[in-house]
């Protein structure tokens, strides 16, 4: 009777398709902090999706933005669910002097070696703790219907003709704080000395500041705003959308920023979270990446189209050297003075 019923029970899994099954449920996986919007959506099609099929590992993609992906590190990290990590700048350097990464070798991520000098990020101690999966500026966008001859330099967004119809980052963006930084340079100050840039600002006559790039991009499609400071991407977006809206890299350079991959500390899945590392900063993913959402690659000799190259952040003739990288560690000591500064100085003014 027992022989009998193993052998009915056996018949039944083979019937029921139970033992095909198990190789899909035992499918080795990772999970990966995203982040949302098109930005996510190109992670997914770029290099979750492409390495999935090509490495056999399936990512479980958990999107969000960088200070909450912040925080899920530093509550779960003795045991963390996340395996690898797409961070901000500035954010990424928090989480390394936190200890909250795991230092990526070039042993097991062999791709670092194909990275240009800019997108490999190291600690004092010389270890990698973050690669770049490509670059995005803030520079000049305006209105070729309302704006003839194009802005060269930030100082223009204080021309008489533009009062009331300017636009720039608050310090709730990624990029707010570091706009302040690199004003406050230009007018000889610092970022340990932003006063010259609040002066300066106190004097803009602004349409409204946004804390999102959608934000940014919903007043130039409203009309409210001909021009402003604005990511690189967003405005060759509304171009492509037949909105006449130009980009310019200033003169003084535009501001850059990047969106960088991690390795979480005390992750259990250490060798596919690698695996998946050296994959995303491959030339094939670097492509997909500039030619779907405008970033620079970070991995060298990546043949880009020619629609690509025009809409890259440091432009069409530019370099990564034309963009103004921010010094994340000394914006992180000194943001939370900028910030209330903004506060007081700028936006209750």
């Amino acid at each position: 009777m027992i022989t009998s019923t193993r052998s009915v029970f056996a018949a039944t899994v083979l019937l029921t398709g139970v033992g095909s099954a198990l190789p899909a449920a035992a499918q080795e996986s990772i999970t990966v902090a995203t982040y949302g919007g098109e930005w996510g959506a190109a992670m997914q099609a770029c290099i979750i999706d492409p390495f999935t099929r090509d490495r056999g590992i399936r990512v479980v993609p958990e999107p969000g933005v960088s200070g909450v992906t912040l925080s899920k590190l530093r509550q779960q990290k003795d045991s963390p669910t996340l395996d690898v990590v797409w961070l901000d700048g500035g954010v990424s350097e928090i989480a390394a002097a936190d200890k909250l990464l795991e230092p990526i070798d070039s042993a097991k991520v062999p791709a670092v070696t194909g990275l240009i000098p800019e997108g490999v990020y190291k600690d004092e101690s010389g270890a990698v703790f973050a690669v770049s999966t490509g670059f995005y500026s803030v520079g000049l966008a305006y209105s070729t219907r309302d704006i003839k001859e194009a802005p060269t330099s930030w100082l223009d967004l204080w021309k008489s003709e533009f009062a009331g119809a300017v636009t720039f980052p608050s310090p709730a963006n990624a990029m707010g704080v570091p706009f302040i930084v690199h004003l406050a340079g230009l007018l000889g100050g610092s970022v340990e000395n932003v006063t010259p840039a609040f002066d300066k600002l106190k004097q803009l006559k602004v349409t409204a500041y946004f804390d999102s790039a959608g934000a940014g991009t919903n007043l130039f499609q409203s009309g409210e705003v001909i021009v402003g400071a604005h990511y690189a991407n967003s405005a060759y977006a509304m171009r492509d959308q037949k909105l006449p809206i130009e980009f310019v890299v200033p003169k003084e350079g535009a501001i850059g920023g990047d969106i960088r991959l991690h390795l979480v500390a005390n992750s259990k899945k250490r060798d596919a979270a690698e695996k998946f590392v050296n994959y995303a900063i491959g030339k094939d993913p670097a492509k997909c990446m500039a030619e779907r959402i405008y970033v620079g690659p970070a991995t060298s000799d990546v043949e880009l189209s020619d629609n690509a190259k025009q809409r890259m952040p440091w432009g069409p003739e530019g370099s990564i050297k034309s963009l103004a990288l921010p010094d994340w560690n000394k914006i992180n000591a000194n943001r939370a003075a900028i910030i209330e500064a903004f506060n007081r100085n700028v936006a209750l003014k």
